[in-house]
C-alpha cells in the first residue's frame, strides 16, 4: 500500500470514528469522572496561580508557591517562569518574590465588570459622569483593599497614576472611608495595619470623625490625599442587607473648589441610590 493510499484510509477512519462519537449518547458521569478531557499542565498552572492568590501583598517565595501548589521547586519554577514571560505573574526585583501580574489583574477586572451588580453600578456611574462632564472610577473590595475596576473618562482630562487595578488607601481616600464606614473592623483592620506599617498613619480619632461624617452625609470626600491636585467624592452602592457592593467616585481638580455643588452631589447620590435599588437594596 502506498503512502497516499494509507493516508486516505487513515483520514477516512478518523472521520468514521468522529461520526460514531457524535452519535454516542451522553455518558452518565459519576462524581469521580472527568466531564471532558483536559490539559493537565493548564490545571497544574491554575494551582500555582491559586497559591499566589493567597500570598501576602509583597509576594511569595518559590518554596511557598511550591508547597501550596503541591509541586517540587523545580516544577513550580518552570510554571512561574512561563507566567512571568506572559505577564500573568511578576517577580519583584527588590525581594525576588512572586505575585500576580498585570495581566492577571486585567483578567480579574474584566470578569468582575461582567458581574451584574457591578455592571449596573458602572452604567449608572457612566451616565452621571457624562452629565457632569468629568472623570470617575468604580471600586470594589479586593484582596488588598479597595480596588479600582473601572476608570471612566467623562470629559475631564486627568494626569494621574491611578488605573484599573490600583488599590486605594483606606485611611486617605474617599473610597476607603466608605469601606471603613460600611464594612466590619475584622475586614478593614489588617489593611490599616499594613498601611501604617508602610508609613501611612491617620489617627483613630480622625478616622472615626470621617466615618461619622460619611454616615451622616451619605458620601465621603478627599482633596489631594491620594493624588496631589485631585479631589474625589465617593458614594456607596449597597445591596441586600445594606452590604457594600461597590463605590462610585467622581473626580475633579482641587482648584475647582465649587465643582461639588449641592445639586451635583444630589445627582451623584441619586445615581448610586438607583444602582443600589436595582440590585436589591431596600433602603
Amino acid at each position: 500500500m502506498n503512502a497516499r493510499k494509507a493516508s486516505q484510509l487513515s483520514a477516512k477512519g478518523d472521520e468514521m470514528e468522529h461520526q460514531a462519537t457524535e452519535r454516542l449518547p451522553p455518558k452518565d458521569l459519576s462524581a469521580n469522572d472527568s466531564p471532558r478531557k483536559a490539559i493537565q499542565s493548564v490545571e497544574i498552572g491554575v494551582r500555582v496561580l491559586r497559591a499566589l492568590m493567597d500570598c501576602p501583598r509583597d509576594g511569595a517565595h518559590l518554596r511557598d508557591v511550591a508547597e501550596k501548589s503541591g509541586l517540587s521547586r523545580s516544577q513550580a519554577h518552570r510554571y512561574l517562569l512561563s507566567f512571568v514571560n506572559t505577564g500573568v505573574v511578576e517577580q519583584k526585583v527588590q525581594n525576588g518574590r512572586y505575585a500576580l501580574g498585570e495581566f492577571s489583574v486585567r483578567i480579574g477586572m474584566a470578569a468582575l465588570a461582567r458581574v451584574e451588580p457591578v455592571r449596573i453600578a458602572g452604567d449608572n456611574l457612566a451616565s452621571v459622569l457624562e452629565e457632569l462632564q468629568t472623570t470617575g472610577l468604580l471600586s470594589v473590595w479586593g484582596n488588598y483593599g479597595p480596588t479600582v475596576i473601572r476608570w471612566i473618562d467623562g470629559g475631564l482630562p486627568l494626569f494621574t497614576s491611578l488605573h484599573v487595578g490600583s488599590v486605594l488607601p483606606l485611611q486617605a481616600s474617599s473610597t476607603g472611608i466608605l469601606y471603613l464606614t460600611h464594612c466590619s473592623r475584622a475586614l478593614t483592620r489588617p489593611v490599616i495595619a499594613q498601611e501604617r506599617a508602610s508609613g501611612l498613619v491617620v489617627s483613630d480619632d480622625e478616622l472615626e470623625r470621617q466615618i461619622v461624617q460619611a454616615r451622616e452625609m451619605g458620601y465621603a470626600t478627599t482633596q489631594g490625599t491620594v493624588v496631589p491636585g485631585l479631589s474625589a467624592l465617593s458614594v456607596p452602592v449597597l445591596g441586600s442587607g445594606n452590604r457594600l457592593v461597590a463605590t462610585m467616585s467622581v473626580l475633579s481638580r482641587v482648584q475647582e473648589k465649587h465643582f461639588y455643588s449641592k445639586p451635583k452631589i444630589e445627582k451623584i447620590r441619586s445615581a448610586a441610590i438607583a444602582a443600589s435599588r436595582a440590585i436589591g437594596w431596600q433602603g
